[in-house]
């Protein structure tokens, strides 16, 4: 039974220790890994440029703010190691995870049909970018700037990585930083745990992919929002990063146990009701597309 989008995460917490046994040997060398280098890197930090950091901060900063300060700079540097270090382990061990809560879940997904790409291609992204349907969206992206307007537009919060660096500062700000830390990543965080299922399993192109969860936004962001709060919990975040995969995994797997197309599994109902566009994406040159077109 499908669930508010945010408690997936909770359920991906509880989900992964109660199934322990099957899934803890897919990522423990990888858990182990990062805690290692962790350690390692305080150490290293702490031990070579902790009085530097702190004798430049005193430089510009009150006398009390000198200790504290440069170490939040070392907590920043090691985040910040761990994170282009491990980024792609981290991809691989997710995907492990998510492929074997599919298994124990008895869920096989079927490739997207043909009729689905016609109603992706025709139906869903005209109305998210506003141009009429029968437009050529072919000719449309070619008259937009840089790659094309569907690339340019459906694209622009994919990038986790960039927003996860850009951001982490934030949570130097208590509470009200790391809202806001939560907020700038959501959505980015809960795409890219679903991109494998979208792009590898169901075989659509990237822009089926990116109109797929525009489309769904506000539930992206729901969960993305609770997924990240739990990246910034000290001590089981390395943890909690995996078990957000895992309630990745438990969200698809109840939109693949619902009956129907994949509008109706994903949702998407909405866009065969409604002859207007959506609206989020609506450019304000869309009517000079559409004549173009």
């Amino acid at each position: 039974m499908m669930v508010p989008a945010w408690m997936y995460p909770v359920q991906g917490f509880y989900f992964f220790f109660r199934n322990a046994h099957r899934l803890w040997q897919r990522v423990a060398r990888f858990v182990l890994e990062v805690i290692l280098a962790i350690v390692g890197i305080l150490a290293l930090l702490f031990t070579l440029t902790f009085p530097t950091q702190r004798g430049f901060l005193l430089k510009f900063l009150p006398h009390w703010t000198g200790t504290p300060g440069a170490i939040a700079l070392i907590l920043l540097e090691t985040a910040i190691a761990i994170v282009v270090l491990f980024q792609y382990r981290l991809e691989s061990a997710q995907r492990k995870l998510f492929i074997d809560v599919l298994a124990i879940r008895k869920v096989k997904v079927e490739r997207a049909t043909g009729e689905d790409h016609v109603w992706l291609e025709e139906t869903l992204i005209p109305k998210l970018v506003g141009v009429p349907a029968e437009a050529d969206m072919s000719r449309v992206a070619k008259n937009k700037k840089a790659s094309g307007y569907l690339s340019q537009v459906l694209t622009e919060d994919e990038h986790p990585i960039m927003h996860f660096l850009i951001t982490l500062p934030l949570n130097f700000v208590p509470v009200v930083g790391n809202v806001l830390f939560c907020f700038l990543n959501s959505f980015p965080t809960a795409i890219s745990l679903h991109h494998y299922y979208y792009t590898e399993m169901k075989g659509l192109s990237s822009e089926e992919f990116s109109a797929v969860v525009h489309a769904k936004k506000p539930q992206y962001q729901s969960f993305g929002f609770v997924a990240s709060a739990f990246s910034l919990i000290p001590g089981l975040d390395v943890i909690l990063v995996l078990t957000n995969a895992v309630g990745a995994a438990l969200w698809v797997a109840d939109m693949e146990k619902s009956q129907g197309s994949i509008k109706s599994k994903w949702g998407l109902q909405w866009y065969d009701k409604h002859a207007t566009s959506y609206g989020t994406f609506g450019p304000s040159s869309s009517g000079e597309s559409s004549s173009q077109a």
